[in-house]
């Protein structure tokens, strides 16, 4: 609960910095927590998407469809031209949502994220909304 708090306070401090934007993502019939939407922005000119969908929901398009309504309020509210993210290389869930969103794939990252098995390979996506 203590952790919830903290991270519920450092996502509100960064919503206010405008550095970062959480969203969660909310099963409509039963009000159930499934996973977060969001936009790393402190490159302004590029903020970086990111998103995450319990294993148990996946493949049902809600994480394309959150980020969708994700991109069009980047758009509108802080009128976003460009948006970059990045999927691990074996991630094919997470690269099929880059591409049913209209990303174009860059390449392969000049660096590797860390996840909870270690570092990974991962490939660059961008999308121009102009």
């Amino acid at each position: 609960l203590e952790g919830g708090r903290e991270q519920a306070a450092l996502s509100q401090s960064q919503w206010t910095a405008g550095t970062n934007y959480h969203f969660a993502v909310i099963e409509r019939e039963t009000g159930v927590l499934l996973g977060v939407v969001g936009l790393n922005a402190e490159k302004r000119e590029a903020p970086e998407l990111h998103y995450w969908i319990r294993t148990d929901h996946a493949r049902r398009g809600l994480t394309t469809e959150a980020c969708l309504a994700l991109i069009d309020w980047a758009r509108r509210q802080l009128h976003v031209l460009r948006l970059t993210l990045w999927a691990g290389k074996d991630n094919k869930g997470s690269r099929r949502v880059a591409d049913k969103l209209g990303f174009e794939h860059v390449g392969p990252l000049d660096w590797k994220p860390e996840g909870g098995q270690g570092t990974f390979e991962a490939e660059s996506y961008e999308l121009r909304l102009v």
